[in-house]
């Protein structure tokens, strides 16, 4: 498996800062909704195994909860499901089609550009720790970058956010995106650094 889940679980357990429980019944909707029932049971047993310290149902969309919750769940879902990093990815691109927020956003503003900025807010709302910036977004030219600082918290995310913000900005420019992870804390460097790309559609504001 590329995620080690008996690798370094006590600094999982004491990563920094809180995030909303939304995001992890986002993970506990989407098993079920792909693999059913079963498997879910099994994620849970998964969780508890790891000594993730929760459990879905005990949960609310709107209370924070540890990052490491956030961690434990994604790590759980990969060893249950044998996921690699895409698959991991391809969750990640999941998640912003069932947000509200998310839909409320690439919906409602008149400009691509400022919505894509408002990636700041949306981060803000869901996690305590870690700052995005949208460094560069060029409709125009079919280009978006993020920074994402302060968030050294697992390779997993890594891998989660990369298509959880392709996702949004497919949504927001109606056309298909590809995804790189250009920078990476774990890899050395210090912010993570999401490069996004799409064909711009001709006459598009």
């Amino acid at each position: 498996m590329v995620y080690e889940n008996e690798k370094n679980l006590e600094r999982v357990k004491n990563i920094k800062g809180e995030v909303r429980g939304v995001t992890l019944k986002t993970d506990e909707y989407y098993v079920l909704k792909k693999e059913g029932e079963e498997t879910l049971e099994n994620v849970k047993k998964e969780l508890e195994r790891l000594g993730a310290g929760f459990c879905y149902e005990d949960l609310d969309k709107m209370n924070f909860y540890p990052i490491s919750f956030r961690i434990f769940s994604l790590l759980a879902i990969s060893k249950v499901l044998q996921y690699e990093r895409e698959d991991i990815k391809e969750m990640g691109k999941a998640a912003p089609r069932v947000s509200f927020l998310i839909k409320f956003f690439t919906k409602y503003f008149l400009s691509s550009g400022e919505t894509l900025k408002k990636v700041t807010e949306m981060w803000e709302k869901h996690y305590t720790e870690g700052k995005i910036e949208a460094v560069e977004v060029k409709e125009d030219e079919g280009r978006a970058i993020f920074r994402l600082h302060e968030a050294n918290f697992h390779p997993i995310l890594c891998d989660y956010l990369l298509g959880y913000f392709s996702s949004i900005v497919s949504m927001v420019v109606g056309e298909k995106t590809k995804e790189e992870e250009r920078k990476c804390f774990f890899r050395g460097d210090k912010y993570h650094e999401f490069y996004i790309t799409w064909k711009p559609s001709k006459g598009k504001n």
